[in-house]
């Protein structure tokens, strides 16, 4: 048996909207509720952020008054190099056993003989020469005095009184133009005998100076020519250092351009043996006048006398050797040496004061050599500045030295 229509209940659109899916209803409880939990959590008290210092590390100027050095560097070499070269040609018959690769010598030592028969030769054909010419002229002397003699009896004769004609005539009367071609002729021949006696003695080579060997090329037997090179020496008396240095750094050395100075301004050369440095005394020899085209510095050259005294266990200073070399300047008044992370902006430095807080100070630079800064400042000595690097920095921020207590 069917319902009727009449038995059959429905419900309203507006009943059937209203009801909710179960899901949905315990969202909707969840968020309330949790709504209700967030608005009634108890509320944190709140205190202010403490500002937070930034650490430094700090340095005491130290005040200085001694001389200030310049610093450079440059190559050592030798004060006077040559290359030997024969001057006259023949075979070699005798070498020093110091004319070798690394050789020393003294000034006035022999080198090299060349054979030197032949020169003597040459000598003693000359000197016959002389000789003959020296007869020569002694008779043209004898011939005048003859000849003067009959020239003044003639006139004697003829009423003309003493010899005082010089004319031509007279001259050749007198037998002037005959001892003088003789004279002319011993003097000719005294000249090439000069030049053979020299020429022999340039068969025999001798050091020009005390110095060493670099380098040679000739043996006992060889035939050399004129004008034929066969060593390179060099002097060992003293040795030079060129070194550049910047304008501002000449301006710090006292007399550098001086046309009388006073004295030698001292210098100290430094060169790397092995693996110790050491060190040899010397003095600035002389100055450019021009500065380098390239570099726009001064060459200035450091002289090193006796480089290859080995006293004390010191090896010598060779040439060729990289050396750095240190020159006493002016005495610039008080100055103070920072490391190089203290310079700001290349003009101040940071002051920290009794309260720790900072502030800029204009300086002076006189000189910067590595990682110190030579400067002037108008502090006093004991001033605390900042030398670590910081990359924002204002006047007057407070600030925290590394290894001591915050206050």
């Amino acid at each position: 048996m069917t319902d009727s229509p009449e038995n059959v209940v429905t419900e309203s659109p507006k009943k059937r909207r209203l009801r909710l899916p179960l899901p949905l209803l315990i969202l909707v409880m969840g968020f309330v509720a949790a709504v209700g939990l967030v608005a009634s959590r108890p509320q944190p008290e709140r205190a202010p952020t403490p500002r937070v210092a930034p650490s430094v590390r700090v340095e005491a100027l130290v005040a200085r008054n001694e001389p200030i050095l310049v610093d450079g560097t440059g190559t050592v070499r030798p004060t006077s190099e040559i290359q030997l070269s024969a001057e006259v040609s023949g075979r070699v018959i005798s070498l020093s056993p110091e004319l070798t690769r690394g050789g020393s010598f003294g000034a006035g030592d022999t080198l090299l003989v060349i054979d030197q028969q032949s020169y003597v030769n040459a000598v003693a054909v000359v000197r016959a020469e002389v000789e003959q010419r020296q007869v020569e002229v002694a008779l043209a002397e004898q011939e005048q005095v003859v000849a003067r003699e009959e020239y003044r009896l003639l006139r004697q004769r003829t009423g003309r009184g003493e010899v005082s004609d010089t004319s031509a005539a007279a001259q050749l009367a007198l037998q002037q133009p005959q001892l003088e071609a003789a004279q002319a002729a011993l003097h000719r021949a005294e000249a090439q005998l000069a030049d053979a006696q020299l020429d022999l003695d340039r068969t025999v080579v001798i050091a020009p100076f005390d110095g060493r060997v670099r380098t040679e090329s000739v043996d006992v037997g060889q035939y050399i020519s004129a004008g034929q090179s066969f060593a390179d020496i060099y002097a060992t008396d003293a040795v030079e250092v060129d070194v550049s240095i910047s304008t501002r750094q000449a301006l710090l050395i006292e007399d550098l351009w001086g046309s009388s100075p006073t004295g030698k301004i001292p210098a100290t050369v430094r060169a790397e043996f092995g693996d110790q440095v050491f060190s040899w005394d010397g003095y600035v020899e002389n100055a450019s006048g021009a500065l380098d085209p390239t570099t726009r510095t001064v060459e200035v050259v450091v002289r090193v006398p006796n480089p290859f005294d080995v006293a004390d266990d010191r090896p010598p200073l060779l040439v060729g050797a990289y050396a750095r070399a240190t020159i006493e300047g002016r005495r610039p008044g008080t100055y103070f040496a920072v490391p190089r992370p203290a310079l700001r902006n290349g003009s101040s430095v940071w002051v920290v004061d009794a309260e720790q807080r900072v502030s800029s100070t204009p300086v002076e630079i006189i000189q910067e050599v590595e990682d110190t800064v030579f400067l002037r400042a108008d502090v006093a000595p004991g001033t605390r500045i900042i030398v670590s690097d910081l990359t924002v920095m204002t006047e007057g921020m407070e600030i925290s030295v590394a290894g001591e207590p915050s206050s």
